[in-house]
């Protein structure tokens, strides 16, 4: 795996004719950025903040997201439980 890895971020590299090491730096910024994106719609989900902090946290798109799979994710269970 970690062959692979070192072969992509080479790849990765090589196609932006950019340094290895911005790469590695951009990989980190966009996985923080989606680990802290899940963090705050996993609070607002379970009630530990509100709509408008995960908002500006976030932003309105993901927590309409959030909001229809939730719903959806509802729907699902009470459709599986009546039949």
């Amino acid at each position: 795996m970690a062959t692979d890895l070192t072969e992509r971020v080479q790849e990765i590299a090589e196609a932006r004719d950019i340094p290895e090491s911005e790469i590695l730096e951009q990989a980190l910024e966009r996985g923080v950025e989606a680990l802290w994106i899940d963090v705050v719609l996993s609070r607002y989900v379970n009630d530990e903040i509100d709509r408008e902090s995960a908002i500006e946290l976030v932003g309105r798109d993901r927590v309409k997201r959030a909001d229809r799979e939730l719903r959806a994710v509802g729907e699902d269970v009470r459709w599986g439980l009546n039949a």
